[in-house]
């Protein structure tokens, strides 16, 4: 009777202790939403795909008309009264996306670019593949629980004697927990779980590249767009002295000459004007591919009236760096995991420790009238193993010492970067009043030589090295003033504040 009772016991046991394993310690680990980048949850066979999903499979080329990526994002279709649909992207959270056909800000190219990227898929799906290990290393501590029944019949004859036939059933539930060398198991959760933090800063690694790229696109066209109207007024202005150099030609008051020279200058830079408005397409287009999207149209952005000025010390911008980049914080991890692998292997020079337990009941035509129970514990003592042991502890230790120098020269190359991209935001920065001078001067510079030559007193000559100068003069403010911006934009990166 106490046996019975125990083995009852033990059974319920082991059922608690599976139902308990779904919290605390070995409880299955699921992946996160993905903050704005699409990740599907892993499917099973038999199991319906998501639509985002679907689109993946089925996805041969890339859409264009300004549709983006359907591998990426999740689409519904509108329908319009001339029964042309209407593509309305959704993220991974369902959240209906920016039409890149409407005006677009900032914000809005990287909240697309983040539902879009080829880039932040692979990462978020790695991630996902990173909870998966973790939730099958934790398997191992939980127990299998399986029922069955059976039904035989044979049919004999044998010489001298008369046919036979048997049947039998057969019904059994039970209920079984093997662990062996419980310690390896609980290292081996460890190194997984570290595998799942460096999975998702690889995640935000590759969403502040995106981030960043996106910023320094976005920048690049709207410093092509005001090129383009600096262009504009440039070639207005010589058409102004095209004409105004005919008119006095026709009057006797200049020569042929100064005609020929304006008309020229002129055409020169409608050349110039062409170049800027084909830079302008060029920009849209690398614009939309950093957003994972293609449409032959030019992107309608909102401009930005003054950049924000990024104000941190040298030292407070490398601590940041140290403190936020997720390939420092990844190269951390690693040295975590280069030392449970190296305990891990000094391990193996002591004693190894298995349990395992079972309960069954079986029994014919469902009555479960017989029952077993099981119990084993051993220990296993290393003696000799061809010093295999001493090896691989040998090897641990050697590649948590490669770790640890990979990750201090890391922290050479982020200071470094830190540094080069701080430079430049310096150098940009101080350029912006100076070019702002420069247009100042070369607008009355510009102004003196119009009076000079609208006068008789100055030449055709003269008054195009002013128109020059103050043209560049704009286009240097213009370039100082992006340079400034893009600058900033890879100082963030390289100190992971994107």
């Amino acid at each position: 009777m106490i046996m019975k009772q125990f083995r009852i016991f033990l059974l319920f046991a082991m059922l608690l202790a599976g139902v308990c394993a779904h919290s605390k310690v070995i409880a299955p680990a699921e992946a996160p939403a993905g903050e704005g980048v699409p990740g599907a949850s892993a499917s099973v066979p038999g199991e319906a795909l998501s639509p985002a999903a679907e689109a993946a499979k089925d996805a041969v080329l890339p859409p264009v008309n300004g549709q983006a990526d359907t591998s990426a994002a999740e689409t519904t279709v509108h329908p319009k009264k001339n029964d042309k649909p209407a593509m309305v992207l959704h993220d991974a959270q369902g959240n209906v996306l920016p039409d890149i056909n409407g005006k677009l800000t900032l914000d809005d190219c990287i909240q697309i670019a983040l539902a879009n990227s080829p880039q932040a898929v692979a990462a978020q799906l790695n991630l996902q593949n990173a909870y998966v290990n973790l939730n099958l290393s934790k398997a191992e501590f939980l127990p299998t629980l399986t029922a069955g029944a059976s039904q035989s019949y044979s049919n004999s004859k044998m010489d001298g004697s008369s046919r036979t036939d048997h049947g039998s059933s057969d019904v059994y539930a039970q209920a079984q927990l093997s662990i062996s060398g419980i310690t390896d198991k609980v290292r081996n959760v460890k190194i997984q779980q570290g595998a799942v933090e460096q999975a998702q800063l690889n995640l935000d690694s590759v969403k502040n590249d995106i981030i960043r790229t996106v910023k320094k696109n976005y920048y690049a066209l709207l410093s092509a767009v005001r090129a383009v109207g600096i262009r504009t007024q440039s070639r207005d202005l010589y058409k102004d002295q095209y004409e105004r150099a005919a008119e006095y030609f026709r009057l006797g008051l200049r020569p042929k000459v100064d005609v020929t020279t304006a008309e020229v200058n002129l055409n020169n830079e409608e050349l110039s004007l062409i170049r800027a408005k084909n830079l302008v397409k060029t920009s849209s287009a690398q614009l939309a591919n950093s957003m994972g999207v293609t449409t032959p149209k030019t992107l309608d952005i909102e401009d930005i009236a003054a950049f924000e000025k990024f104000e941190m010390p040298f030292d407070q911008a490398v601590k940041t760096a140290y403190a936020n980049r997720p390939d420092v914080l990844s190269a951390q991890t690693d040295v975590r995991i280069g030392q449970i692998k190296l305990n891990q292997a000094k391990a193996a020079y002591f004693p190894t420790f298995s349990f395992s337990a079972g309960y069954s009941k079986y029994g014919d035509d469902f009555s479960l009238d017989n029952e077993e129970t099981k119990l084993l514990a051993s220990v296993e003592i290393p003696i000799f193993n061809a010093f295999k042991t001493y090896n691989g502890v040998r090897q641990a230790k050697i590649s948590l010492e490669n770790t640890v120098n990979s990750s201090r020269s890391l922290l050479n190359d982020v200071f470094l970067e830190v540094q080069s991209a701080y430079i430049n935001m310096q150098e940009a920065s101080e350029s912006i009043p100076i070019a702002e001078l420069n247009v100042e001067k070369a607008k009355e510079n510009l102004d003196l030589a119009r009076g000079r030559y609208n006068e008789g007193i100055g030449d055709i000559i003269e008054l195009k090295d002013a128109e020059v100068s103050y043209t560049d003069a704009e286009l240097s403010l213009l370039t100082a003033r992006y340079d400034y911006a893009s600058a900033v934009a890879d100082l963030k990166q390289a100190m992971g504040t994107n």
